[in-house]
């Protein structure tokens, strides 16, 4: 999914901006943190994984480890993946208290669905390393600072971040698609190119092999 501001300026205008204009940098600073974030809303990792178990225990009698991998976590026991069911839609009476109520649960409930879908194995046991010495294709574990930050000379943003193991995430799509997410602001042209390749690549790739087509055609 890649979405375009209309009327937005260019990354590079963006950049001489916050570099320029205190005001600017920090209302745009303040609405990019809201539209994704690296770390739990509510919670931490261990209270969460705490919390599904004791879920998971009160329906099956049994001993769960948080260190095991998500989709052990997702499927053993009588407790449901909050990923597997459809989210709650807002109450119809909108006064501040139904909504700050709701509000709260949905950040809950997030905070699972991302611990459930959104973690990295640490044990990069789902063949995401290469090379040698080895590294992790997928770039985790990601570095973590505790605020955003602003290059003075070039402009560039490094976002706060506070979990190493988990993709950047917005609230309301990860409630919504309850599934594993990766969202990310491109903030120069080069990685609007890249990331626009990569999404045509991804999407017009062919699912078998040339070779395995040869194969089948001359079986054929």
């Amino acid at each position: 999914l890649l979405l375009w501001i209309e009327g937005s300026v260019s990354p590079q205008e963006i950049r001489d901006r916050i570099t320029q204009d205190d005001t600017f940098r920090t209302s745009i600073l303040c609405w990019l943190e809201s539209c994704h974030k690296g770390e739990y809303s509510l919670s931490s990792e261990n209270q969460i994984g705490a919390r599904i178990n004791e879920r998971k225990k009160q329906g099956k009698h049994d001993s769960f480890d948080i260190t095991e991998s998500a989709e052990k976590e997702a499927t053993e026991g009588t407790c449901r993946d909050p990923a597997t069911t459809l989210p709650e839609r807002p109450p119809i009476a909108r006064d501040e208290q139904s909504v700050g109520m709701w509000y709260q649960k949905m950040c809950c409930e997030v905070d699972e669905i991302v611990y459930l879908s959104n973690r990295h194995d640490k044990k990069h046991r789902k063949g995401c390393l290469k090379g040698q010495p080895a590294y992790c294709k997928a770039r985790f574990p990601r570095e973590t600072r505790n605020e955003t930050e602003v290059d003075p000379d070039t402009g560039a943003i490094r976002f706060k971040k506070g979990e190493a193991w988990i993709n950047t995430y917005n609230v309301v799509l990860s409630y919504v698609l309850r599934c594993n997410s990766d969202v990310t602001c491109l903030l120069s042209g080069t990685q609007v190119r890249a990331v626009v390749a990569y999404v045509t690549d991804y999407v017009t790739k062919c699912p078998l092999k040339t070779y395995k087509i040869f194969e089948v055609v001359k079986m054929i």
